[in-house]
């Protein structure tokens, strides 16, 4: 498989090893612009990274037999997210929905990386 296949055509589908295989840099690139490049530039590179990501989970999800508008739960709750840190700092409503986001997106990793493929 090569890069345009896995992170950038959502149509087809993702065994889980090589699943596991693009997932790796993924993560590792979030990694450096979370913890390595502060401030908007490290953001935007963050948001940049979510459509590859959000292709490759479709893929994935494409090869256990779903339909890849599941993915709607963990993006909305990411928008939603994003939307509260920019606009309105501070709001009560920021860490619980953040937190939302983070555990039903490391849910949706897991089911890809245990998931059974159907072909």
């Amino acid at each position: 498989m090569n890069f345009e296949t896995l992170f950038v055509n959502p149509m087809g589908r993702t065994a889980r090893g090589p699943f596991f295989g693009a997932l790796i840099p993924l993560l590792a690139a979030a990694a450096f612009y979370y913890f390595l490049v502060k401030g908007v530039n490290g953001q935007d590179c963050l948001v940049v990274l979510a459509f590859p990501a959000v292709v490759l989970h479709a893929r994935r999800l494409h090869d256990m037999g779903k339909t890849a508008w599941l993915l709607l739960a963990p993006v909305a709750l990411a928008v939603a997210a994003l939307w509260l840190h920019l606009t309105r700092p501070g709001d009560p409503l920021e860490t619980p929905v953040s937190l939302a986001a983070i555990v039903v997106s490391a849910g949706f990793v897991l089911w890809g990386l245990v998931g059974k493929g159907k072909g």
